[in-house]
């Protein structure tokens, strides 16, 4: 299989911006597609989708799909921390903590299974979308 080229296009280096100016959260390709719309760019929402799964594959955003089938981007951070996902308002948090690095070590030491904590995704909602206070 053919090596897939990177193109720097007008387009793929605004949904790039888009998500490195908002990289606290994911979003759906229409939120994208709308953002980068509204700013003026000249761009189709099949696009903005190729751009966000070329994205995904070589790494540099997210891709979490929701229960309901949806697909969300966040650009990718420095940490191959997992994530927290909100079902309700789609803010995305860091899961950095010694927990998940114990789990990790059990899984392959036990099962013979090495998760990739870059996309490991976990999902519920906020203490916000829940009102509780952090």
């Amino acid at each position: 299989m053919a090596e897939q080229r990177k193109y720097k296009t007008k387009q793929r280096e605004a949904v790039s911006a888009y998500l490195a100016q908002n990289c606290e959260r994911y979003f759906s390709v229409d939120d994208v597609w709308s953002a980068v719309s509204a700013d003026g760019a000249r761009i189709g929402r099949s696009t903005v989708y190729r751009c966000l799964e070329a994205m995904a594959t070589d790494g540099s955003a997210l891709k979490a799909t929701t229960p309901g089938g949806e697909a969300r981007y966040k650009v990718a951070g420095d940490s191959p921390a997992g994530q927290l996902v909100c079902l309700k308002c789609g803010q995305a948090f860091a899961l950095d903590c010694h927990m998940v690095v114990e789990f990790s070590s059990h899984v392959q030491e036990h099962h013979g299974f090495m998760i990739d904590p870059s996309r490991t995704v976990l999902y519920g909602l906020c203490g916000a979308c829940r009102g509780v206070s952090s």
